[in-house]
């Protein structure tokens, strides 16, 4: 799950789209019924501070959604996993402050972008 008007946002949807030939994940913005619906499912309080992935009914967050993506891409993205090296905490400072910022950084999306038929697939 992501924030739809976030550009940091889609441009990590479309690096996904794009890296993920089995189609491993099915994405959703946060903004949409059915994101809205499974937000409430998990019990989320503050959606857009942070990306999100459910697999297996287990909620993923910050840092830890982002290296369960690269592990679930595969090689070479999976070598993220350095990273979990890091104590948590830090990680996700770090993944909060460009959170913060995101808006600032790369801006807002203003229009909804046409998928493909192909690109579909990748959606709930």
């Amino acid at each position: 799950m992501f924030d739809g008007q976030c550009n940091l946002c889609h441009f990590c949807v479309r690096f996904i789209v794009h890296f993920d030939k089995q189609i491993t994940f099915k994405l959703c913005p946060m903004q949409s019924d059915k994101g809205e619906r499974l937000l409430m499912a998990h019990k989320v309080k503050d959606p857009l501070s942070s990306m999100l992935v459910i697999d297996k009914n287990q909620l993923y967050k910050q840092s830890d959604a982002v290296l369960f993506i690269a592990t679930q891409l595969g090689f070479p993205f999976s070598l993220a996993n350095v990273f979990k090296l890091l104590p948590k905490g830090f990680r996700d400072r770090i993944y909060d402050w460009l959170g913060r910022n995101r808006y600032r950084f790369f801006g807002k999306q203003t229009q909804c972008k046409l998928l493909t038929e192909k690109q579909k697939q990748h959606f709930l």
